[in-house]
């Protein structure tokens, strides 16, 4: 099951109203009303303002959308036993049980539907997959919660094969966790689709991109992306732990969750395995229980396990204390090892720097770490992004990553400015007769730069350089941009009586001048 923009269901005011929420300045979930006046995922804040002024702005708050969601898991929760919530908005849990239960897959789904029609907002893109793969479900619901009619998209037993066969390979960066730059390579390859990744052998794709070639080979033909290990559960008293007196305190319930989780994970770390799925039981004292599946595929750590136990207890309100606790492996995989070069490979600063990484992710959460890449583009904003440190991985042996770099046509040249403003400084530059500058269709200027205004306080420009030109997606008018650089340096009068030279970046779009970095 998938709700498609979830954070922006949960954040709008009303279900007809255009909502987004943002984070570090870009859209990470738009409402419908919003899609309907052209705001997509990626886009900046400030484009998708120009886009719809009365669009609603809402922070990331990935606590509030878990909270939110807990009604439909426990409305889902009721028709489906053992179901598995990776985030807020996806619910997976198999269907052999249920199925049979309900007369088939077709009244199964159909009833999961009407459960969250009385649970979901009318407005709001859900929609129920089945497939035979976990990718194959992902895509079907995707599907299914894009139609209109919101009828479940039900992929044929046994053809799952043939169907994803068809599909695009980017389906991999979008449901299977896939890097996006692995993606772009294997289409600039010359496979775009997963049948033509399934055509190459499965020792081809290992040489090429190693163990993640594996990976990929798996996922195109319908397999679980990673394969099981064989190793014995651990012992009883790591996996369960019963209390001689009732826990009544949420935080001393999770202390003792958290002491579990660490011995958990070093039992499989031993064995050089890692848990990707595991039910986490809690009893209480009158017989009830709530149980529940998480799965990770990049393995479940001490702290996935004590953030996943805490999202339980929220979800199932229980006022009786508790009395037993217990953690079941559902599914291990190898933790796949690291071949290092010879020479400048990984030092002993790199292994501190990712130990500290590591230890920062468990305290603060998988998404409160994040790492500066860069992935190109014109605009400073678009050189670098936000990723989270658990799925980044630095490529070694890079003494001068600026060389290694590609030219973007129509970028500024080096240096690159020291501060970046997510939100301009509006100011005016003007010539000499303090007429407002103007930049042609053809980007000529209509005078020489003197003079910028910043807060009423007007300053000399003694150098300037440009203007550098961006033009972006002319043949899309709700995308399309234009924006002209231009570099200045401009002489400021301390309150000393000294002169001081600074350098400044300036843009315009939309008729209007400002301030989008700083030099020095």
């Amino acid at each position: 099951m998938r709700c498609l923009d979830w954070s922006a269901v949960v954040a709008a005011k009303t279900s007809s109203s255009p909502c987004v929420v943002v984070h570090s300045q870009r859209v990470v979930s738009r409402s419908v009303g919003a899609m309907h006046y052209g705001v997509q995922v990626g886009m900046r804040r400030r484009h998708a303002q120009g886009l719809c002024p009365d669009l609603e702005i809402a922070t990331y708050q990935p606590d509030r959308d878990r909270r939110a969601f807990n009604t439909v898991v426990r409305a889902v929760s009721e028709l489906v036993p053992l179901i598995e919530v990776n985030e807020p908005g996806i619910i997976v849990f198999a269907t052999r049980g249920p199925s049979r239960y309900f007369g088939g897959d077709e009244p199964m789904a159909n009833k999961i539907v009407q459960a969250l029609r009385s649970s979901i907002v009318a407005d709001s893109q859900f929609g129920v997959g089945i497939a035979d793969s976990r990718l194959a479900a992902h895509i079907a619901a995707h599907i299914s919660a894009q139609n209109t009619a919101k009828a479940p998209f039900i992929v044929e037993p046994e053809k799952t094969k043939v169907w994803l066969a068809q599909q695009s390979v980017r389906v991999l960066s979008e449901f299977a966790n896939i890097n996006r730059e692995t993606v772009s390579l294997l289409e600039r390859l010359g496979l775009n689709t997963l049948q033509d990744v399934c055509k190459l052998s499965e020792s081809v794709l290992a040489g090429r991109f190693g163990e993640l070639g594996v990976e990929l080979h798996r996922l195109a033909r319908g397999d679980e992306q990673h394969p099981l290990a064989a190793v014995a559960p651990p012992p009883e008293h790591l996996c369960s732990q019963v209390f001689e007196q009732p826990i009544f305190d949420q935080q001393t319930l999770l202390n003792n969750v958290q002491a579990m989780a660490g011995e958990f994970s070093n039992y499989f770390a031993q064995h050089g395995a890692i848990c990707v799925r595991l039910v986490i039981k809690f009893e209480s004292e009158t017989g009830s229980y709530s149980e529940r599946l998480w799965y990770r595929p990049q393995g479940l750590t001490a702290r996935a396990i004590t953030e996943s136990a805490k999202w339980q207890i929220e979800s199932w309100q229980i006022k009786d204390a508790l009395v037993r606790i217990q953690l079941i492996a559902d599914e291990v995989r190898t933790d796949t090892a690291r071949q290092l070069k010879l020479w400048g490979g990984v030092t002993q600063i790199d292994e501190m720097a990712n130990q500290a990484i590591g230890r920062l992710t468990e305290l603060l959460g998988s998404t409160a770490v994040q790492l500066v890449k860069w992935q190109g583009g014109r605009d400073l904003q678009d050189n670098h992004q936000l990723v989270s440190a658990s799925h980044f991985q630095p490529r070694q042996n890079e003494s001068n990553v600026s060389d290694m770099k590609p030219q973007w046509r129509g970028a500024l040249p080096t240096p690159s400015p020291s501060v970046v403003y997510f939100e301009p400084q509006l100011v005016k530059v003007v010539d000499k007769d303090k007429n407002l500058l103007r930049v042609s269709a053809r980007h000529e200027l209509s005078a020489e730069p003197a003079q910028i205004i910043i807060s009423q306080q007007s300053y000399k420009i003694i150098s300037w350089a440009g203007p550098w030109p961006i033009e972006e997606k002319w043949w899309d008018t709700a995308r399309s941009r234009r924006l002209v650089r231009l570099q200045v340096v401009i002489e400021k009068l301390m309150p000393d009586g000294s002169q001081q030279v600074q350098a400044l970046l300036v843009a315009l779009e939309h008729g209007e001048w400002s301030i989008a970095a700083i030099y020095g």
